[in-house]
C-alpha cells in the first residue's frame, strides 16, 4: 500500500496521532485500572464494580465519545467543500485531545483513600494497554484510508469507550506473564524455606480475628524467640512470598503466617508454600460468601490448615465460635487445643467491657489470674486466648504472658479508639466487618453511657443473596444503639434505613451520603463536643 511508503507524509501523521492517542487511553483508564488493582486483578470483581457502578464511568466516557465525534462530524459537513483540507482534520483532533485532557484533569482531582499504586505489575499491565491501543489506532486509521481526513480522525474520538473491554483485555494478555513471574517468585520463596529446616512456622486462619491473633501472638513468643510475622493483611500467596523474599531474616526463628482465603483450596496453596508446623484456627463464620456460596465451603477451606499438619503438630481452636467447635470435633491431630470463654485449655471468666478495654481473669492449669487490656470488643479475649495457648505450648511462660497482655494495642481499623478535638471519639471498625463484628462494635459503642452515639456505616457486603436482608437486620440493630446513622453506599441503604425505620428511629436523624469525603463535610456541622463516633466496615469510596 502506498501509505506504507517513508516517503509518504501520511504515514508519520498517522503514527504521531495512533502514539498520541494510546498515551491518552493509558491515561483516561485510570479508574478502571485502580479498580482492578483494588480487586486483586481478579475480572470478576472489576465486573462486580461495573454492575454496582451501573457503568456510570462507562457512561462518562461514553458521553466524552459523543462529543468529540458530534464536533468533528459538524466540522467535516460545515467544511464540506474544503474536507480534502488536513487542516480540518487537525483542528477536530486538538478539540479531541483537549476534551481528553479536561477529563483525564477531573478524573484525578477526585479524592481517593487508595489511589493507584504504579507497582511493576501494574506498569506491565500499563505498556501492554499501550501496545493494544497503539495496534488499534494505526490499524483504524489506516483501513479508514479511503474516507477523507476528517472522519479518519472521528474514528479515533471513539476509542475511548473500549476501554472498560481493553482494561480486562490487557489483564487476560498479561496473565501468563504474571503466571511466569509470580511461579518464579514463590519458587524463591520455597527455596529460602526449604534452607530453613530449623524455622518453626506458624499459620493463622479463620473468618474474624487473623491479623489480631497473630499480633497478639508476636508479641508473646518475642518474649522467647526473633518472629517475623506477615505485616498488616499480608495473607495471599503472593503476600506471603514477598514476607519470605525481602522480611525474613537469617536469625528469626519462628515465622507466623496470617492465611487468607474467598475460595476453596485458597488455605491448601499456603499451606503447600508455608508448610506450617503449628496452627491456629479463629472464628469461622459467613463471610465472602459471594464466591464461598456455602457455609460448609467455608468450613472446608478454613480446615485445610489442621488438615496440612503433622499429626503431633499442635492446632489451636476458638470453641467459642459455633462453626470452628465443629471443626475441632472434626480434628483427628492428637494435640488439638480447644479454647473458650468458659473451659477448655486456656479460658477467661469474670469478664468486664468498659470503654476502658476490658478486664477479666485468665484461667489456665487451675490457677486464674486477673489481668487487663485497653483493646476494645470483647472477641478480643478469645483471640487473645487463643494467642497464648500456643505461646504456652511454645515455651513462654504464664507469668511472662501477663507482662505482655497490658501492653497489647488494638490492630488498625478493628475497634480502634482515637481521640480527636472536643472529646470527640473515634470507634474505628473500618476493616472488612462481618455479622458478628458488627454485633460486637455496636455493644462496644453501647459501653459509652451519657454521650451522643453516631454511626457511619456502608452496611454489609460479600454476602451474596443475603445481604439485603442482613443489612435490614443491622439496620434493627443500630436502631437500638445509635442516636445519628450516616449510610455511606447507596446500594445497600434502602435495606439498611428500612430496618432503622420498622425499628422506631426517627427518619430525620437518618443522613445518606456517597463518600468518605461527603462524611467529613458533614461531620464538621454534626459533631459536638463528647459525641462517639463508630466507623463500622470500610466506606466504599474506592469504588465511586
Amino acid at each position: 500500500m502506498e501509505i506504507f511508503k517513508w516517503s509518504n507524509p501520511d504515514l508519520y501523521f498517522l503514527i504521531v496521532i495512533s502514539i498520541l492517542n494510546a498515551i491518552m487511553m493509558c491515561f483516561l483508564s485510570y479508574k478502571f485500572l485502580q479498580i482492578i488493582q483494588l480487586s486483586d486483578y481478579k475480572l470478576n470483581q472489576y465486573g462486580t464494580w461495573l454492575k454496582d457502578t451501573k457503568a456510570k464511568w462507562v457512561s462518562r466516557i461514553a458521553m466524552l465519545c459523543f462529543l468529540s465525534f458530534c464536533f468533528v462530524y459538524v466540522t467535516n459537513v460545515l467544511f464540506n467543500n474544503f474536507q480534502d483540507n488536513k487542516i480540518l482534520g487537525y483542528i477536530g483532533l486538538v478539540f479531541y485531545f483537549a476534551l481528553v485532557i479536561v477529563f483525564i484533569k477531573k478524573m484525578y482531582q477526585i479524592p481517593q483513600k487508595k489511589p493507584l499504586k504504579l507497582t511493576k505489575r501494574m506498569f506491565r499491565l500499563y505498556l501492554i494497554e499501550f501496545l493494544l491501543y497503539l495496534a488499534l489506532d494505526f490499524g483504524l486509521l489506516v483501513v479508514c484510508l479511503e474516507y477523507t481526513n476528517n472522519f479518519r480522525v472521528s474514528i479515533v474520538t471513539l476509542i475511548p469507550i473500549t476501554i472498560p473491554i481493553m482494561v480486562p483485555l490487557a489483564c487476560v494478555i498479561a496473565y501468563p506473564i504474571e503466571k511466569l513471574i509470580n511461579a518464579c517468585y514463590k519458587k524463591a520463596c520455597a527455596n529460602r524455606l526449604k534452607k530453613r529446616p530449623d524455622l518453626i512456622r506458624i499459620g493463622i486462619t479463620g473468618s474474624y480475628g487473623k491479623t489480631s491473633t497473630k499480633m497478639y501472638l508476636t508479641k508473646f513468643l518475642e518474649t522467647k524467640f526473633k518472629v517475623c510475622a506477615t505485616p498488616s493483611s499480608y495473607n495471599t500467596p503472593m503476600g506471603i512470598t514477598k514476607v519470605v523474599r525481602t522480611e525474613l531474616k537469617p536469625d528469626d526463628q519462628i515465622l507466623i503466617a496470617e492465611m487468607g482465603a474467598k475460595q476453596k483450596g485458597d488455605i491448601k496453596e499456603l499451606c503447600d508454600l508455608v508448610k506450617p508446623d503449628a496452627g491456629i484456627i479463629t472464628a469461622v463464620g459467613e463471610q465472602h460468601m459471594d464466591t464461598f456460596k456455602t457455609l460448609d465451603n467455608v468450613l472446608n477451606t478454613k480446615f485445610e490448615l489442621a488438615e496440612s499438619l503433622k499429626e503431633d503438630a499442635f492446632c489451636v481452636f476458638n470453641c467459642a465460635s459455633e462453626n470452628t467447635k465443629k471443626l475441632y470435633d472434626r480434628c483427628t491431630l492428637k494435640n488439638k487445643i480447644a479454647v473458650c470463654s468458659n473451659d477448655g485449655f486456656v479460658f477467661a471468666k469474670d469478664i468486664v467491657a468498659t470503654e476502658n478495654g476490658l478486664e477479666f481473669k485468665l484461667c489456665y492449669n487451675k490457677k486464674e489470674y486477673q489481668t487487663n487490656t485497653s483493646i476494645l470488643g470483647e472477641h478480643n479475649i478469645q483471640n487473645i486466648l487463643c494467642a497464648v495457648a500456643l505461646a504456652l505450648k511454645f515455651g513462654v511462660t504464664i507469668e511472662e504472658i501477663l507482662k505482655v497482655i497490658p501492653t497489647l494495642e488494638a490492630v488498625e481499623h478493628r475497634l480502634q479508639l482515637k481521640k480527636l478535638e472536643d472529646n470527640i471519639l473515634i470507634i474505628d471498625d473500618s476493616f472488612n466487618s462481618n455479622i458478628q463484628g458488627t454485633a460486637v462494635a455496636l455493644k462496644t459503642l453501647n459501653l459509652f453511657d451519657g454521650k451522643r452515639k453516631i454511626v457511619v456505616t456502608p452496611g454489609l457486603v460479600e454476602l451474596g443473596k443475603r445481604e439485603n436482608v442482613e443489612n435490614y437486620e443491622l439496620g434493627k440493630r443500630i436502631a437500638k444503639v445509635a442516636d445519628l446513622v450516616i449510610i455511606v453506599n447507596k446500594n445497600q441503604c434502602d435495606s439498611i434505613k428500612k430496618g432503622l425505620l420498622d425499628a422506631g428511629f426517627k427518619p430525620e436523624n437518618i443522613f445518606l451520603q456517597d463518600t468518605l469525603f461527603e462524611v467529613t463535610d458533614l461531620f464538621k456541622t454534626l459533631l459536638k463536643s463528647g459525641d462517639v463516633v463508630l466507623l463500622e466496615n470500610d466506606l466504599p469510596d474506592n469504588y465511586k
